[in-house]
């Protein structure tokens, strides 16, 4: 299953989630009513109510016309404070992973850390993130949690965060950690991450009916006790014991939904982590060592019910484990994986070391740095290869996109290490691979910087452009993507001050070349306010933004050095389109930028086909250039379709004088 496949899944069990939940309301709603029922005969029992009883023996009430009413009302009541509770906790979850590691108490580990089980967990997802082609997620610890477990959490691929316990962090070894990160990429590269925040706020309406009934037992039972009021009170503690009783079937019911939709994407997730790793022994270790632990994986976390469907292994203790468990038994996990696995010998082997500290891996001299992209070039180039292959490996990583993003880690120098790592230098870092390696108009790029009052950025940027220029180009957006990893944790103010740094040093010159228009356009949609969430499919069909699909692949054309016009027809014939060539000298920055924004709306499956027409136009010629690899890049980022960086590199690709757009990225 592709990719798009799990993306277009993944929003039809958004579907089925949402279904669910309204089976589970109509029955809370019901069962409510009924308890409204009862305590409504017991106030009338005890004389709280006024009543009166006419010859047939029929009890009526003075204040209400009908019992009807008081149903009603009970139930617009409920269905109100359900729907209010999902949206408000909806609403609160809207800056996406973050929010839910914040929420459940997450310790965000700094980039610059120097504890060294941190900095190997920090490596691992760094490997991890580069192989896949997604953007570095910020990485969080739950302290003080012995157990083994860990979560991915976020609505798009580019802006996912990972959370894992000090249990985690301490006990597993490397080869366990990286199955353990491997397992949440998945879910990252599955759609799995979305539809987990969503089922948060969709379950919080119905686990909060219960938490209503403990607060009126709460409430009513502080009541003084004389007479009436103290039969007041007493009806309310039972009303509330019997809508904390509704809210208890609430949480079965929700565990129901969770078990329901998150069992069986376990198994998947556990199979892509052994093909991402290539070592089944990795996840079925970190899943043994889980069994042989005291603490097991069950996390006492007072969010541990809210999360319990995103865990990678069972999070709760729960009863009848075939009907509520969210994740399957260890050992079916262990057998799908690795049926040769022993589950003893293997714990025998490591239990010597199993609190045993790894240290990072050591840097690589710079020297190293220049042919980090040809020692991990693919046995063919990767323009070589169909298009339809290179579609298939999107959200598909394998060990040789792993090889190839260690590699590339140890062969960065220190000081751009730190730079990417340090949420006070990575914005200089990220202006210095905008300037220009040339004095005179690099000269003017930091004037425009100081026009805005940005001295200290210029200052840095300059010191830092030497190092970043040594790296090579093609090593331009792997280091931006590390460095948006800190830049995630500055405030927006700060995010939209760089953006406008990156665009002033752009404007300069008053043209934009391609490089910069891609490292622009990663920058921007990465950073912008509205990233954490992106919006909806809208569009079904190429045809409905026929115009910005002409306009992107045009664009694509004229990056290459070879026909043009036999490229962008390549590109169309894929869509099944027709359509002029745009001239390069009429694209303008906004105009694209705008057209990638309606792009990034385009259904799943249509998303495929464009971006399968990207690469057909960038591989007609049989070369893939810096600045088209780049920009294809910033294409993909855009559509949310993480491109593995093989496809990006490759004997074949070679640093050229790219072609410019003749406007300012303003």
């Amino acid at each position: 299953m592709t990719f798009f496949e799990h993306q277009a899944r993944a929003r039809r069990r958004t579907g089925r989630l949402v279904l669910l939940f309204a089976v589970a309301v109509v029955g809370i709603v019901v069962a409510v009513n009924l308890v409204a029922a009862v305590a409504w005969r017991s106030l009338i029992g005890r004389g709280i109510l006024p009543y009166a009883i006419d010859t047939a023996g029929n009890v009526s009430l003075a204040s209400a016309s009908a019992p009807n009413a008081l149903f009603v009302w009970v139930t617009i009541g409920t269905l109100a404070a359900i729907l209010l509770r999902s949206l408000v906790t909806i609403n609160g979850l809207r800056a996406g992973g973050d929010a839910v590691a914040r929420m459940v108490g997450g310790r965000a580990v700094g980039r610059s850390t120097r504890d060294p089980d941190e900095r190997r967990l920090l490596n691992v997802v760094d490997e991890m993130s580069i192989a896949s082609g997604v953007t570095v997620p910020r990485v969080y610890v739950l302290p003080d949690e012995a157990a083994v477990n860990a979560f991915a959490a976020g609505y798009a691929p580019n802006q996912a965060a990972i959370v894992v316990t000090e249990g985690t962090l301490r006990q597993l070894n490397r080869d366990e950690l990286q199955g353990v990160v491997a397992h949440e990429f998945s879910h990252v590269l599955n759609g799995d991450m979305r539809l987990n925040v969503q089922m948060i706020g969709v379950l919080a309406g119905i686990l909060f009916v219960g938490e209503l009934g403990q607060f009126l037992m709460r409430t009513a039972g502080r009541g003084d006790r004389s007479s009436r009021r103290d039969r007041s009170a007493a009806a309310i503690v039972v009303a509330g014991a019997a809508i904390a009783i509704i809210g208890f079937i609430g949480v079965l019911c929700a565990r129901l939904i969770k078990a329901g939709v998150s069992r069986e994407r376990e198994f998947l997730a556990d199979a892509s982590a052994v093909q991402f790793t290539r070592n089944a022994e990795g996840v079925a270790g970190a899943l043994a060592v889980i069994g042989a632990l005291q603490a097991g994986s069950f996390v006492r976390n007072r969010h541990a019910e809210t999360v319990s469907h995103m865990f990678f292994a069972q999070g709760l203790r729960v009863r009848f484990e075939s009907l509520y468990a969210t994740h399957p038994p260890l050992p079916d996990r262990i057998r799908r994986i690795a049926p040769s696995f022993v589950v003893r010998d293997y714990l025998r082997r490591r239990v010597k070391d199993l609190e045993s500290v790894e240290s990072p891996a050591p840097t690589a001299p710079i020297a190293a740095a220049a042919p980090v992209m040809a020692a991990v070039a693919p046995e063919r180039p990767a323009a070589a290869r169909p298009a339809a292959a290179v579609i298939a490996s999107v959200g598909r990583p394998t060990p040789a996109h792993v090889d190839h993003a260690a590699r590339l880690l140890a062969s960065l120098p220190e000081t751009v290490r730190i730079a990417a790592n340090d949420a006070t230098v990575a914005p200089a870092l990220v202006v210095a691979f905008a300037l220009h390696p040339d004095e005179l108009p690099r000269k003017q790029q930091v004037a425009a910087l100081e026009k805005r009052g940005r001295e200290s950025t210029a200052r840095e940027a300059e010191q830092l452009a030497g190092h970043v220029h040594a790296l090579g180009a093609a090593l331009r957006l792997p280091v931006v993507a590390v460095a948006l990893a800190a830049l995630r944790t500055l405030d927006q103010p700060a995010r939209d001050a760089l953006v406008a740094d990156v665009r002033a040093v752009i404007d300069a010159d008053q043209r934009v070349t391609l490089e910069e228009f891609a490292l622009l356009t990663v920058v921007t949609r990465q950073l912008r306010a509205s990233a954490a969430r992106p919006e909806p499919p809208k569009y079904r069909s190429i045809l409905e933004v026929g115009p910005d699909a002409h306009l992107v692949l045009s664009l694509l054309a004229h990056a290459g050095h070879g026909d043009t016009l036999a490229a962008y027809e390549r590109g169309l014939d894929k869509l099944a389109m027709r359509a002029p060539l745009t001239p390069l000298a009429t694209i303008a920055f906004p105009a694209v930028t705008n057209a990638l924004d309606r792009l990034a709306r385009l259904a799943p499956f249509v998303k495929r086909a464009y971006l399968e027409a990207c690469v057909e136009t960038v591989t007609t010629d049989g070369h893939i250039q810096v600045a088209e690899a780049e920009l294809l890049r910033a294409i993909a980022t855009s559509l949310d379709c993480p491109v593995p960086p093989v496809l990006l590199g490759g004997p074949d690709m070679a640093p050229q004088t790219p072609p410019t757009l003749g406007t300012p990225a303003a």
